[in-house]
């Protein structure tokens, strides 16, 4: 009997990953193919992230709903299971929907899932939870992440270079730092500061392909105290990191 409960708790695990795994799968290809609102860069690592995602909150439900309803059918049919095993799959596909009936644009969600869960769940009864067919079983997923991010991956566009202005902007951007004082273009901004004279350009300079090195120049002058400071950031598609600095820092900063 022990063997026994054992035997169908790890069945309903396994049955579990590969349902939840699937699932992740077939439902993020479907949010991203023809999804034209989306992104057409980077394809293959959104895939994965929805993948991710779906993965993490589809296992906590599959896994505590769904193993125990379907360990409640087991029960319930054990006697007519290997002549009726289409209604064990029907049965769990209508428990998967039960509570989405109302709203039928996401009633999928439930019957889908659930009906794979029966099916995987029954293949697994049937080959007597051999070690080769868990093993299949565990593998074609994993196999399928790696084609279909392959697929993703190839035919996203190639994301355009970086030009010089999106470079001074991502230098430039947030709040409450010294570098979002400066113009977000290659335009000088001149003003006056605690009675300085203040004259503050953002240039940026092609380092590499796609990278940039972005100078924030400040010029200041009050009667005799003048000076210039310059901050310098390498920046690319997606970073933004300090290269160095030079010059005086204008008095006006150290208060």
């Amino acid at each position: 009997m022990k063997d026994q409960v054992i035997k169908l708790i790890t069945r309903k695990v396994v049955t579990t990953l590969i349902t939840v795994m699937l699932f992740a799968l077939s439902f993020s290809s479907y949010g991203l193919i023809g999804n034209a609102s989306l992104s057409p860069y980077d394809r293959g690592e959104e895939f994965i992230g929805w993948a991710i995602l779906i993965f993490y909150y589809g296992g906590i439900i599959i896994f505590i709903y769904g193993t125990a309803v379907s360990i409640v059918l087991e029960l319930m049919l054990r006697k007519i299971l290997p002549k009726y095993n289409w209604l064990y799959i029907l049965l769990h596909g209508l428990f998967g929907g039960i509570f989405l009936f109302q709203d039928l644009d996401i009633l999928f969600l439930g019957i889908v899932p659930a009906f794979l869960y029966g099916l995987v769940d029954r293949w697994l009864y049937t080959q007597n939870m051999d070690g080769r067919h868990i093993k299949f079983g565990l593998l074609i997923p994993i196999a399928l992440t790696l084609v279909l991010w392959a697929i993703f991956s190839l035919t996203s566009e190639t994301r355009p270079s970086i030009t010089s202005e999106e470079a001074i902007e991502r230098a430039t951007s947030g709040e409450g730092t010294i570098s979002s004082n400066f113009p977000k273009d290659k335009k000088k901004w001149n003003g006056e500061i605690e009675g300085f004279q203040v004259s503050r350009k953002s240039s940026a300079r092609k380092r590499g392909d796609n990278e940039y090195i972005v100078t924030l120049t400040e010029s200041w002058e009050k009667g005799y105290l003048n000076g210039t400071y310059k901050i310098h950031y390498i920046v690319d598609r997606n970073t933004v990191s300090l290269h160095s600095k030079s010059g005086l820092v204008p008095p006006y900063y150290k208060k």
